[in-house]
């Protein structure tokens, strides 16, 4: 096969595979497996990731300790955001490589924030009894491999685990 029927026959397998990851979503809503709507209070991430929305459909885990909270979230196709919290204040706070942090990852390739890259993490409401924390984020990732850049932005809705 010549390189331009292989290229070309790549692009549309990989056409065909996320018609089907969104078949497979949209049927698995249709008949309860899956929710329509994006999570439920206390168990929420979602996000635009380069302009496509994410939604944790298959599971968000939020542990918390020393004053600082990681919610993970993984969706159907596995693709991950992770949203580190350093500090709980309601409030704004920077994200920058060294503190706070937002990570995104799809089809083996890794976007973090990166030395040159920035963001901020809104806190709207945090619950030190019942763990509950609302929060919106935004920040520019990278690829430390290809060094292509993507937006990212979101909120949390999640009630956190204690790990001592």
């Amino acid at each position: 096969m010549k390189p331009i029927h292989t290229i070309a026959a790549l692009f549309a397998l990989s056409i065909l595979a996320q018609s089907c990851v969104k078949e497979t979503q949209e049927m698995a809503e249709e008949v309860g497996l899956a929710p329509a709507t994006c999570g439920t209070d206390g168990a929420r991430l979602q996000a635009t990731v380069g302009g496509a929305s994410y939604c944790a459909t298959a599971q968000v885990i939020a542990t918390g300790g020393n004053g600082s909270v990681l919610v993970s979230g993984l969706d159907l196709t596995g693709g991950a955001v992770v949203v580190q919290f350093d500090d709980l204040a309601v409030g704004t706070h920077a994200i920058t490589a060294a503190e706070n942090g937002v990570m995104y990852m799809s089809m083996g390739s890794t976007y973090v924030v990166g030395p040159d890259q920035t963001g901020s993490i809104t806190i709207t409401e945090h619950n030190a009894d019942t763990h509950r924390l609302k929060a919106t984020f935004e920040a520019t990732v990278m690829n430390t491999a290809s060094g292509l850049l993507k937006s990212v932005s979101g909120n949390v809705d999640v009630i956190y685990t204690l790990q001592e």
